[in-house]
């Protein structure tokens, strides 16, 4: 949540739509609810497994699925996370890329594991592109911050990784 508040990504009153139903989905779930989203949508290839995390989830709020949204409607959103492991095998997840248009597409992975959604995303007509790299350093502040109760400054560490890092657009 730090790395999209840092990017300036506002969740409160926007349409999510959360890619995968794994690890990555369960352990973020939480917080985006929390942040007050207007909708929270969860796509997954497998559905009874979307399903089970919506189901897990209900107590933090309201998550829809991607099927039964898309049943009534054109679904649009403001920003696409992927959570799911296709990055890692360079393939995109299964979805319609209308979905990205004008979205803010964040991958969770980062580096040449993200580049291929990015870059596919990018070309759906994506509004902005970004990697998990800040997910990783705000997790590293984090934990400074638990271990020795300073919390770093993550903006030069930012700075430094940005000009290594491949450019998506």
């Amino acid at each position: 949540m730090q790395d999209l508040h840092t990017l300036g990504v506002s969740l409160t009153g926007s349409r999510v739509l959360l890619l995968g139903a794994g690890g990555a989905a369960r352990g973020c779930i939480g917080a985006l609810l929390a942040a007050q989203p207007e909708e929270l949508v969860i796509h997954n290839r497998t559905e009874a497994t979307a399903r089970q995390l919506a189901n897990d989830n209900e107590r933090y709020g309201e998550v829809h699925l991607l099927s039964d949204v898309s049943r009534t409607s054109t679904p649009e959103f403001d920003l696409v996370i992927n959570a799911t492991s296709a990055s890692l095998a360079g393939a995109q997840p299964d979805i319609d890329h209308t979905l990205l248009q004008n979205a803010v597409c964040y991958d969770m992975m980062y580096g040449a594991s993200a580049q291929p959604f990015l870059k596919w995303a990018g070309a759906q007509g994506a509004s902005a592109l970004h990697d998990g790299l800040g997910m990783l350093i705000e997790q590293a502040a984090a934990s400074f911050l638990l271990w020795h109760e300073v919390r770093p400054d993550t903006a030069p560490v930012r700075e430094m990784l940005a000009r290594t890092q491949p450019k998506t657009r």
